[in-house]
């Protein structure tokens, strides 16, 4: 379960709420452990909720909506209670027709069973709630996806409860990681791992930016992952993260790389650099500054340490190692279910502006917290390169949450 039931319960607790209401496709995979299509493809019209009770009696409710009857169905979600809204999608069912399979059974309740189907949305979670005597309730709403005409819907289902806008209360539950979430994330730091190393296999004489490009895009596919992001750069334009383009590699020059990718909506985010051919003095040097640097940042994470803690120690590590007018600003930031997480940022302190996180972005970690750390250095005229690394905050240090060997790749 990616569900950290026993955080979340803790929290209700402290801020007085008796349920959560899930929303955005990643809270929806939270709490249920589904992985949508609609939500995220039809994203301000198609709504999927999901409600988890501060009571350990009360249970979990999923709000499917139509086009997600199927792969709901077909994925088991631990919830059980399920309801839905709206028509009925075509369905012919032949006198004697029972389901053979969970996946059929759960099919045909959501079909069927009109007495868990609403008009809409929000009426659809009132009669959740309802089941479960929280007409009154102090609800938590990740408002994030909730659409005005869907607000507006809850509302009026639920008139005598008191709904708090409350997104930033899932991103301070979720902060701390389960072990499936951590298996999930490691899965999607295998897929971005393995893609990079065959992008990086591809680059050669005369290849073009955008054809190592397409072979990441290619392997991330293959492996049922989906990219977002692969900013990729040679020569002078390895200073940041610029898009690849129909720029040819030549020998000499440095080139480097930062990707993203999301598997089961989990994320996975990593980088490094490299030189085709004989690498330079200076090259060397700009190597070993990026990885003194980042490897003096990694030896303070741990449980209690500061973000700007890693951030300074990383900047003061990476100039006195050669580059003295670096002038890094962040050191990485959390990732989970979304790219970046709470801290957002590890870096000098910044407020926050929520009822629900911390006063200042610069807290202590909690472990099992998942960071990514990251130093890219670049000087103009050259190029750059970056070591990005994912791990698992722990009392005395960290864990990776997949292998990362970092090392200058030269081709």
């Amino acid at each position: 379960m990616y569900l950290n039931e026993a955080r979340a319960r803790g929290l209700m607790a402290d801020f007085g709420f008796d349920a959560i209401i899930a929303s955005t496709p990643e809270n929806v995979t939270y709490l249920a452990g589904t992985v949508g299509w609609s939500n995220k493809v039809y994203a301000y019209s198609v709504h999927m909720l999901a409600v988890f009770a501060r009571d350990t009696g009360v249970a979990s409710a999923l709000i499917v909506p139509g086009q997600e009857v199927t792969y709901v169905s077909a994925q088991q979600s631990w919830i059980k209670d399920l309801y839905t809204f709206g028509g009925k999608s075509a369905l012919i069912q032949p006198p004697g027709s029972e389901a053979q399979t969970a996946e059929e059974e759960t099919y045909l309740g959501l079909y069927n069973d009109d007495g868990k189907r609403g008009k809409n949305p929000g009426e659809a979670l009132g009669l959740a709630l309802k089941a479960r005597g929280l007409t009154r309730a102090r609800l938590a709403l990740d408002q994030e996806r909730v659409m005005p005409n869907v607000r507006a819907q809850i509302e009026a289902a639920l008139p005598d409860a008191e709904i708090v806008d409350a997104a930033d209360f899932f991103r301070l539950i979720r902060m701390v990681k389960t072990p499936d979430e951590i298996a999930a994330l490691a899965a999607a730091a295998e897929v971005n791992e393995k893609a990079a190393t065959a992008a990086s296999n591809a680059v050669a004489e005369g290849a073009t930016e955008r054809e190592v490009a397409s072979v990441f895009a290619a392997e991330v596919g293959r492996m049922g992952g989906k990219w977002q992001w692969f900013h990729f750069c040679s020569g002078r334009r390895a200073t940041g993260i610029f898009p690849p383009t129909d720029k040819k590699i030549a020998t000499g020059e440095m080139w480097k790389f930062d990707a993203g990718v999301v598997l089961n909506n989990y994320q996975g985010d990593t980088g490094w650099g490299g030189v085709l051919g004989e690498p330079t003095k200076a090259q060397l040097d700009l190597w070993k500054a990026t990885e003194e640097g980042f490897e003096a940042a990694m030896s303070k994470v741990k449980a209690g340490v500061l973000g700007s803690t890693i951030h300074r120690t990383m900047l003061e590590a990476t100039r006195a190692a050669g580059l003295p007018e670096h002038n890094g600003n962040f050191a990485g930031h959390a990732i989970g279910l979304e790219q970046r997480e709470v801290p957002y940022v590890l870096a000098e302190p910044a407020p926050q502006g929520s009822p629900f996180l911390p006063e200042s972005s610069d807290f202590p970690l909690e472990a099992g917290t998942t960071i990514c750390v990251e130093n890219p250095c670049q000087i103009f005229g050259m190029g750059g390169t970056q070591i990005e690394k994912t791990v698992v905050v722990t009392e005395t240090g960290y864990e990776p949450v997949y292998p990362q060997e970092r090392k200058l790749w030269v081709v």
